[in-house]
């Protein structure tokens, strides 16, 4: 799969499991432990999107300094 594709499913991925937390924290409490779960699945997706966009730039980088 390629790095666009993977950044565009974990955008998605991103998304619904905001909605999720959301909804959980309406529903159990923004300090029930169902709700602080999704909060740090949302996290470590977030930080998997950044890597992913820090390898690009580093990437694009070191290719233009090889030209």
């Amino acid at each position: 799969m390629g790095r666009a594709i993977q950044d565009r499913a974990l955008l998605i991925e991103i998304e619904l499991k905001r909605k999720q937390m959301i909804q959980s924290g309406l529903e159990n409490g923004l300090q029930s432990d169902i709700t602080l779960q999704l909060s740090m699945q949302v996290d470590r997706l977030i930080n998997a999107f950044e890597q992913s966009q820090n390898a690009k730039i580093m990437l694009h980088m070191t290719n233009e300094n090889n030209l």
